[in-house]
């Protein structure tokens, strides 16, 4: 392995910080579009290569290539623009890749891709992106915006408009001027990651190259995920081993741009890399589930002081609190994020504190019950670690009775890969989810520290006390925040 490249641990962690600090952008190549069956540029062109009787395996300027084509036609893009058309205007699913990614808090997207992949996932992510492909667009802003989407090459739908020929290139620091401005704004600001990328584009080129010289060793980090070249069956070893080498210079290069490179085995890894990532930033959204008619052995008092420090000390760790308002517990839990708040001078917003009070009222053609559980999962896909308290609530006779509310919470976050915290030390439901885990850890918790294990049978302890159990269950959660 290449000692320039970094290791996937790394990436997760100064990526998250990133996404964190809203700072985070994607620049997306054909190579993440080919997993939903679009082609690359050199099944995009084969034929065209095979009309100049060259062999497509052996070529790799394939700009070059483009614009033999377009001489040989006396300058005529005709067929190049129906290639276009034809390879990309059927409709295909975006992959696990597009649906991470757009879960994800990243509102600038680059894209040298004629395709709609892109645009499609963020949509069924319930986003507004404000897609740019001509030099018009760059100067109006789609209202409501979520994401902004820079397809730098052109888009499917104008074919004809498309860049691909070496002409194309050559004019496009000019005529699209504008464009390059805007990504060597973003490049500066923002801190990209790179995908199913080769990094042989020439507009990038030009780009990167302009902003290292202006900047030189002062830039931003950026991060690009590769897949480690691998021996093939009629390879040598010798060759291999040139492959290799020229791998090492390669990666050793794109730090001059302030690149850092990733190595995979496999790009059907790469949904597992995002899915971590992902994982890694929900962890810092705190879902607390809890419901209260009576609070066993505690007292309402004891409970409501406990719910507050609980919330306060999470709040004050950088997290966001996540809360459907259960009764008798979610007023304190409001309360004391909204004190860090206030304490912080920070204003209220669903990056601080996200409240989902459940409807009252089925209204429609769905269910209350259908309803509520379609808000439950709304809610816990935000989140990336959960903490079960209490979990009560009065039956139809007047009786207390374990929350089949949050047993439903339980059964939807674990669905969703959210790590769950049931502080059994509170009672009911909370002790029955516990009793569940702590079954089971490996199941839960199949990477549990020996202190993790420890801390987890002090929290289901119905004899220890609230404010014994605040600092355990934080302990918890930076344990879980660390991976």
């Amino acid at each position: 392995m290449t000692t320039d490249a970094i290791s996937e641990t790394v990436f997760i962690r100064e990526y998250t910080r990133e996404l964190h600090n809203k700072n985070a952008a994607v620049f997306a190549g054909a190579g993440l579009s080919m997993g939903s069956g679009y082609v690359d540029w050199r099944a995009l062109l084969r034929n065209i290569i095979t009309d100049l009787g060259l062999d497509p395996e052996k070529e790799h300027d394939l700009v070059t290539l483009a614009q033999y084509h377009c001489n040989q036609a006396g300058g005529n893009k005709a067929s190049l623009t129906q290639a276009i058309f034809d390879q990309f205007k059927p409709t295909k699913t975006p992959t696990e890749n597009h649906r991470i990614l757009a879960s994800l808090p990243i509102h600038t997207y680059w894209t040298t891709n004629y395709d709609k992949l892109i645009e499609r996932a963020l949509e069924d992510a319930k986003k507004v992106p404000d897609v740019k492909y001509t030099l018009k667009q760059l100067s109006v802003t789609r209202q409501d915006r979520d994401v902004s989407v820079y397809k730098m090459h052109g888009d499917v739908d104008h074919p004809a408009d498309a860049i691909i020929s070496k002409d194309d290139y050559e004019a496009y620091p000019l005529k699209m001027n504008a464009f390059v401005a805007a990504l060597r704004g973003d490049l500066v600001e923002k801190t990209f990651l790179f995908l199913g990328f080769s990094f042989t584009d020439p507009n990038i080129d030009y780009i990167l190259s302009r902003v290292r010289s202006q900047y030189e060793q002062h830039g931003r980090h950026h991060y690009c995920i590769q897949k480690r070249v691998s021996q093939e069956t009629s390879e040598s070893d010798a060759e291999f081993k040139y492959r290799q080498l020229k791998q090492e210079y390669f990666i050793r290069d794109l730090k001059r741009f302030s690149i850092q490179t990733v190595l995979i085995d496999d790009y059907e890894q790469l949904p597992g890399v995002l899915g971590k990532l992902a994982a890694t930033y929900k962890r810092s959204s705190i879902f607390i589930s809890g419901a209260a008619h009576d609070y066993g052995s505690w007292s309402q008092a004891q409970a409501e002081a406990f719910l507050h420090k609980l919330s306060h000390h999470t709040a004050a760790k950088k997290n966001r609190i996540i809360t459907g308002f259960g009764l008798g517990v979610g007023s304190a839990i409001i309360n004391g994020a909204l004190a860090h708040l206030n304490e912080a001078g920070k204003t209220i917003s669903d990056d601080e504190i996200m409240m989902r009070p459940f409807p009252q009222v089925a209204t429609g053609s769905a269910s209350l019950a259908s309803q509520w559980t379609d808000y439950r999962k709304a809610m816990i896909d935000y989140a990336g670690i959960a903490i079960f308290v209490f979990g009560n609530k009065r039956d139809a006779k007047g009786d207390v009775v374990p929350s089949n509310g949050m047993r439903e919470e339980f059964e939807l976050c674990v669905k969703a890969g959210v790590r769950p915290l049931p502080v059994g030390a509170t009672g009911f439901m909370a002790a029955e989810l516990w009793k569940e885990v702590n079954a089971d850890m490996a199941k839960y918790f199949p990477d549990a520290s020996a202190v993790f294990k420890k801390d987890f049978e002090t929290i289901g302890n119905a004899s220890v006390g609230p404010d014994d159990l605040l600092p355990v269950i934080q302990r918890m959660v930076e344990h879980l925040q660390k991976g």
